[in-house]
């Protein structure tokens, strides 16, 4: 069965139609995927295992999965939090694996929790803040967040129908932020104390990048971007790291650990250790 669904898949991304995409992900495929699994509660169910939503958001290996718990052993604050952030795999029938210490969790929601923890040990307490996270996925970050801390406001900007997917994944949970889902059209210039990108904002072309960093970065007193200089194709022009380091005021660039690629984490305003 698995694989005929996954030859399925190649043939349905194939000869679906095409329309000019703003980012990798925006591809057609991925965004029907989102449509289906916020308006039909059978796609719901399972929606983070389908091959295509898979392919974009799902991506960390089991073996992966092992590394960031290994780094997450040192914190032992945020593992105190670890039953909580394993409700993030109530909704959607990830894939999860039984890890030591931790039990049965999804390798992505141990991503979610390692990327929380930086936060945390770069900025403090996340509380009363104003975060904007582009590219939110199924709304998992933001859930994670949410799980320890409690933002005054949390935005999430991405096409519409992964917004509309993450409105329904989120609405099955208690959130004390004050939440708004927008398109990058729908932003308005508005200060934030954060702003997190989880690798999305390295699938943009360069004017769309532009967009994001007038409305949203370099109006955000701190931020954490995990980028890649070697996502997107030559066509889009996306910018480098050392450019963007150029830019973004304060801003300092750091290794991703652990290492998933050639990635590297930028980070910038007031850190606390």
């Amino acid at each position: 069965m698995k694989f005929i669904e996954k030859i399925f898949t190649k043939i349905y991304c194939i000869f679906l139609p095409r329309r000019a995409g703003t980012s990798l992900s925006d591809n057609q495929a991925y965004p029907q995927v989102c449509l289906d699994a916020s308006n039909k509660l059978k796609y719901f169910n399972k929606f983070r295992r389908n091959t295509v939503y898979a392919s974009i958001v799902e991506t960390v290996t089991r073996e992966l999965g092992k590394k960031y718990l290994k780094v997450l052993e040192a914190d032992k604050q945020i593992l105190g939090y670890i039953e909580e952030f394993k409700k993030n795999d109530n909704w959607g029938g990830p894939v999860t694996y039984d890890y030591d210490v931790v039990g049965s969790i999804s390798p992505t929601t141990l991503r979610y929790i390692k990327v929380l923890s930086d936060l945390h040990n770069f900025y403090g307490s996340l509380d009363g803040f104003n975060i904007c996270e582009i590219g939110v996925g199924y709304g998992g970050q933001c859930r994670i967040v949410n799980a320890m801390f409690s933002p005054y406001t949390y935005s999430l900007v991405d096409i519409q129908p992964a917004l509309q997917l993450a409105e329904r994944y989120l609405s099955n949970y208690i959130i004390g932020s004050i939440l708004s889902f927008k398109t990058m059209n729908e932003l308005d210039y508005k200060d934030y104390d954060l702003c997190i990108s989880n690798y999305a904002f390295s699938e943009l072309p360069r004017s769309l990048q532009d967009v994001y960093l007038k409305k949203v970065i370099l109006k955000s007193k701190m931020g954490y971007i995990t980028y890649s200089d070697n996502f997107t194709p030559r066509e889009f022009n996306s910018y480098r790291v050392e450019e963007l380091l150029k830019i973004i005021p304060g801003a300092i660039k750091i290794d991703e650990n652990p290492v998933t690629g050639p990635n590297s984490v930028i980070l910038w305003g007031n850190r606390t250790r």
